[in-house]
């Protein structure tokens, strides 16, 4: 399944941000925090992801584990 989005990304620091826009889903932002330099432990990135969500009010309800091509052939099936 070939998946058509919009998409722009965004750096602060080690943390890039991907906004997408999917036709007939709507908008999704992702965070990710890297380990650019090796200095920074694995709980010190969550920490800097957790201070993204919540300063974007996403809460843990809105978040998604499924990707988009599963979440289109869903869609597809309820239209």
């Amino acid at each position: 399944m070939i998946v058509n989005k919009r998409r722009e990304i965004y750096y602060l620091d080690n943390v890039k941000f991907h906004i997408d826009e999917l036709p007939g889903l709507g908008s999704f932002v992702e965070i990710e925090a890297g380990n650019i330099s090796a200095d920074k432990t694995e709980a010190q990135l969550l920490e800097q992801c957790n201070f993204y969500l919540k300063e974007f009010g996403i809460k843990d309800e809105d978040l998604i584990a499924e990707s988009y091509s599963d979440m289109l052939m869903k869609a597809k099936k309820v239209i």
